[in-house]
């Protein structure tokens, strides 16, 4: 037996862990294998099993020794310099925010991940709401917004950032346009202040994107695809495999295989059948409503938001994630979702376009950039907010109001 040395077993367990964030955001936590892990670092299987019996207890570790003392101090840094209005924010480690991001996206259906990654979320959020709330005693916060939303909508918008960018290019410019844009939302500052002078980024392209007929399939094609939406939708991609979704059609995998390619040809049906009209429809009717003359009404704008953020029926925000995760490492289901996702911003960045030339959508920020905030914050909301089920779908709603006056103001 060869004895380790501490220092090379310090060594070999922050080895472990890095390599642990790595494949995370490489295949996500649902497909991350303790043994992988282990081989990636060239090390034997009984190596990581000695220290982190279980994916979880892995997990625990790198949070706590590895993305705290980091991503954590940025996070609570860019908090203080946020609420305080002192200059830019320091920047994060987007690496280790896309570790919490895909954590955040397996603890929806993983509780087990519940005590270690919400934990990390709260402890965020205890010493943003203390920053917060001297800026409130300042009177340089405004008062009708639900506190507790206002310090999540940073981390929204990462986090949101993060998971469209795993199939879309992000704007290259506007990261500080972003960061006005959200303070003034949340602050005590005139609409028609000016947002930082920004170079105009190049439109996006308009993909072609596939599409589906009424009712060109027969029953057993739509029971599989029904059936397909609601598993991938409750379990994600990965963890969801194909004889949970046979047997919930009361079907066999032989109607699976006798259809479709495998699971990522059913997932490809499931996204055509129930995400690409939709997306297109929300985006439309979300920038229709900030450029419209009339401001949008409360309930119908909490409506609005909850199309965007829904939870409750197949085609909700956890079948969106689960097209996106797929795409990750599923070749073929990325050629559907980026396409479908770059034409639904494509669509939106239009629209602003042509109210901005009719004066009823500020001159002074980008359409890219734009429509960027209204896709990405949403989804980002629905993880980040999960970690706080006692606050209401409806507390977000004045932060969006806000945001669309902003953008219906022009700058002074």
């Amino acid at each position: 037996m060869v004895k380790v040395s501490r220092q090379r077993s310090a060594e070999l367990r922050i080895e472990l862990l890095d390599t642990a964030a790595a494949e995370l955001r490489r295949v996500g936590f649902d497909a991350m294998a303790l043994t992988t892990v282990a081989g990636n670092c060239g090390l034997a299987t009984s190596a990581i099993y000695n220290r982190f019996p279980t994916k979880e207890a892995l997990i625990g570790a790198l949070l706590t020794e590895r993305i705290e003392p980091e991503l954590g101090a940025q996070s609570d840094a860019e908090s203080v310099a946020f609420w305080s209005g002192a200059g830019e924010p320091p920047k994060l480690n987007f690496e280790q925010l896309g570790v919490i991001a895909e954590l955040l996206l397996a603890a929806r259906h993983t509780p087990s991940l519940h005590d270690s990654v919400y934990g990390f979320l709260h402890r965020r959020a205890a010493i943003a709401l203390a920053e917060r709330n001297k800026a409130a005693a300042r009177g340089d916060v405004r008062d009708d917004q639900d506190p507790r939303v206002q310090i999540l909508m940073r981390a929204a918008t990462w986090i949101g950032s993060y998971f469209f960018g795993l199939v879309s290019e992000p704007p290259k410019r506007g990261e500080k346009v972003l960061n006005d844009l959200t303070r003034m939302t949340m602050m005590n500052i005139p609409f028609s202040t000016p947002l930082p002078p920004q170079s105009p980024n190049k439109p996006r392209v308009m993909p072609k994107i596939g599409s589906v007929d009424d009712d060109p399939y027969d029953k057993i094609h739509v029971a599989l695809v029904d059936s397909a939406a609601e598993v991938f939708a409750e379990m994600g991609y990965e963890a969801a495999a194909v004889a949970d979704i046979a047997r919930r059609a009361q079907l066999t995998t032989g109607a699976i295989y006798n259809r479709f390619s495998g699971k990522a040809g059913l997932m490809n049906a499931v996204i055509l059948a129930k995400l690409a009209r939709e997306a297109q429809i929300v985006g439309s009717d979300l920038v229709r409503a900030i450029g419209s003359s009339p401001p949008i009404s409360q309930p119908a704008l909490e409506d609005l938001m909850s199309r965007l953020n829904d939870d409750t029926t197949v085609n909700n925000r956890g079948l969106r994630l689960a097209a996106r995760d797929a795409a990750r490492h599923e070749p073929e289901v990325a050629a559907v979702v980026g396409p479908l996702q770059d034409a639904t911003l494509s669509t939106m960045a239009n629209f602003v376009r042509n109210a901005q030339g009719e004066g009823l959508i500020r001159s002074d920020i980008d359409a890219e950039v734009a429509v960027w905030f209204w896709a990405v914050n949403p989804v980002g909301a629905g993880l980040v907010a999960a970690a706080f089920p006692e606050i209401p779908l409806q507390a977000f709603g004045s932060f969006y109001s806000t945001a669309m006056k902003i953008l219906r103001t022009q700058p002074a």
